[in-house]
């Protein structure tokens, strides 16, 4: 009898861990410790229960079977010992009461830790040690909810971990990836810095590289080692977290003119994106860079100065980051690209100096068009023609003449410069054909100027008078109402389609992959005299065939992929396989759809042609 009211005892102790036992404060008997063998087979359970918190704490292994044997008599011992108890292996009060507290904060920890792995920052099971590896996904989560990274789970991290809104943690994203999380990466490491060009949505060799040089630049820093960063171009959750992190500041040192490194073709890059600065991004921080940054300094509030401190790289690398009103101006020279080269070319072409489209390089048609210009200045003895006098180099001086007020100015006369200026800009407004950009005044250009006035709400004479000048030359000039325009990129292999809508402007409709001549041989320009010609076309110097011939001008049409014979069988593959890059002699080549779509809507007369 008193070996069982010995073990009653026991079992009074170990219902603790209940309500009903904690509601009746059943003491433990602590002076005759028991051994299994006295447990009476109905407190198994009872038993299981601290087993399970000793598996729990990681001093146990195996299942909980109720068995007060000597492996779990073993695991007292060691929890003992952890804890600064008396490593007796037995079960007693203060034994007990340390189980509970030790196993209620195992169970805090499982649950940070099944969060942690619901939301995908952990994986594994939760076991209620809280190690490096649970201690490195709280703080990669920590950074994501923009709280501070200490692994630690307090207050501020339970509330955010455990509410509706956690965020999830972003999917590794590396080499082949596509998709909107791939374009919100590219986003980023543009806005940083670290990457140049377009985001594309596609994870290929750039980005790749790009984030490397954000994973290189991390561990420079000195990043947490904790949250594991590695320069290996992957995109790995602690890695998007940071780039992500809206407080993350990317600063590392100062740099000053002449400095010459990465992080100066970083500053370069953004000083580029934002519209500061008009050159190729590079590592050398010059006089026109630090001209560059001194004006975004002053754009942002931070004064003048050219040295880029932390305050400066915040405020630049920031999503709120100003963008420049003007690129900061500089001398341009044939074979220049950029954004003043741009403004020059847009000028000229609305001036009518040039029908070539403006696309960023100082090419020949520039030169020529400056040449122009200086001639027509000249002629008028006007006295910035002097500026002009060196076609393929412009000084800052020469492009604020050219980009300045000569356009609105009363036209003198009607000399041959003058009247083929006004023919040039009814030809870039789609309303005379380049054939009769002649310098003669005849129906033809008449009624072009008629047509001009109608669509721009003018009294229609046919004359060109002050208000018709004025709107000619305008920016805000309309361009005649046809139905299509039709877009061929040379540098993207893209046809692309534009429906005129009822607002009067241009909708994207289609988008075409082709293939245009190898070299130069495809004009570029602005052609409106195109249409259908055949659904079978010969070319009998080259023994071939196509479908759905469309002229462009002369010789140069838009029409299918290569056929030997007159017969849908007869495809040469090689033609298909050859579109998105140049490869006819000159013509513009669209798979048989494409061709057939081109075919069937645009009609002679309903369609611009622009080739870039």
């Amino acid at each position: 009898m008193k070996k069982w009211m010995r073990a009653l005892g026991l079992a009074c102790a170990l219902a603790l861990l209940g309500s009903a036992a904690l509601a009746e404060d059943m003491p433990v008997v602590t002076d005759e410790p028991l051994t299994g063998d006295e447990i009476p087979a109905a407190e198994a359970e009872r038993m299981r229960e601290v087993q399970q918190m000793l598996i729990d704490l990681g001093l146990l292994d195996g299942a909980a079977d109720g068995a007060y044997g000597p492996r779990t008599a073993a695991a007292l011992r060691a929890f003992q010992s952890k804890n600064n108890l008396i490593a007796s292996g037995e079960l007693n009060e203060p034994t007990l009461a340390a189980l509970r507290e030790k196993s209620s904060v195992a169970g805090d920890a499982r649950r940070v830790q099944q969060r942690l792995i619901d939301l995908g920052y952990l994986s594994g099971k939760a076991d209620g040690i809280f190690g490096e590896r649970s201690q490195s996904a709280l703080k990669v989560f920590q950074t994501m909810a923009g709280l501070e990274s200490t692994g630690e789970a307090d207050e501020a991290t339970r509330q955010a971990l455990f509410s509706d809104d956690a965020r999830a943690v972003p999917g590794k994203l590396s080499s082949g990836s596509k998709g909107d999380e791939v374009t919100a990466l590219q986003q980023r490491l543009i806005q940083l810095g670290f990457l140049s060009g377009k985001a594309d949505g596609n994870y290929g060799p750039a980005t790749y590289a790009a984030v490397k040089r954000f994973q290189n630049h991390l561990l420079e820093q000195g990043v947490d080692a904790g949250l594991e960063i590695a320069a290996n171009g992957i995109a790995t959750p602690a890695t998007q977290a940071l780039m992500f992190d809206p407080s993350y500041s990317s600063y590392i040192r100062d740099i000053a003119p002449g400095d010459e490194d990465g992080e100066v073709l970083r500053l370069e890059r953004r000083l580029n994106g934002l519209g500061y600065m008009d050159a190729e991004a590079d590592d050398t921080f010059d006089d026109y860079a630090a001209a560059a940054a001194s004006a975004f300094r002053s754009a942002s509030g931070l004064g003048e100065g050219s040295t880029v401190d932390k305050a400066t790289v915040d405020a630049l690398f920031s999503a709120d980051a100003p963008a420049a009103e003007s690129f900061v101006p500089h001398a341009i020279s044939r074979d220049d690209r950029g954004l003043a080269v741009r403004a020059v070319e847009e000028a000229l072409f609305q001036g009518g100096m040039t029908i070539q489209t403006p696309g960023g390089k100082y090419g020949d048609a520039l030169v020529t068009a400056v040449q122009r210009l200086h001639d027509y200045l000249a002629a008028r003895d006007d006295a910035n023609a002097a500026l002009l006098e060196d076609p393929e180099n412009l000084s800052i001086e020469a492009q604020a003449c050219i980009t300045g007020s000569w356009m609105t100015e009363p036209l003198t006369g009607n000399d041959e410069g003058s009247l083929q200026r006004i023919q040039r800009r009814l030809h870039t407004l789609y309303y005379l054909s380049k054939a009769y950009v002649d310098g003669v005044a005849g129906d033809v250009t008449r009624n072009a100027i008629r047509d001009f006035q109608t669509e721009n709400g003018l009294p229609v004479t046919g004359q060109v008078d002050a208000d018709t000048r004025a709107a000619l030359f305008s920016a805000d000039a309309i361009h005649k109402q046809l139905p299509y325009r039709v877009e061929v990129s040379i540098d993207d292999q893209r046809v692309y389609v534009y429906q005129l809508n009822d607002a009067g402007d241009y909708e994207l409709v289609q988008t075409f992959v082709c293939s245009t001549g190898l070299g130069n041989s495809t004009p570029r320009g602005i052609f409106l005299d195109g249409f259908p010609v055949n659904t079978w076309h010969h070319f009998e110097k080259f023994n071939c065939w196509a479908k759905y011939s469309f002229e462009i001008e002369g010789d140069i049409m838009f029409h299918s992929v290569l056929f030997s014979k007159r017969s849908d069988s007869t495809l040469r593959e090689g033609s298909l396989y050859a579109l998105g890059q140049k490869a006819s002699h000159g013509c513009i080549r669209l798979k048989v759809a494409d061709a057939r779509w081109l075919f069937n809507h645009c009609k002679r007369g309903t369609l611009v042609i622009v080739i870039y």
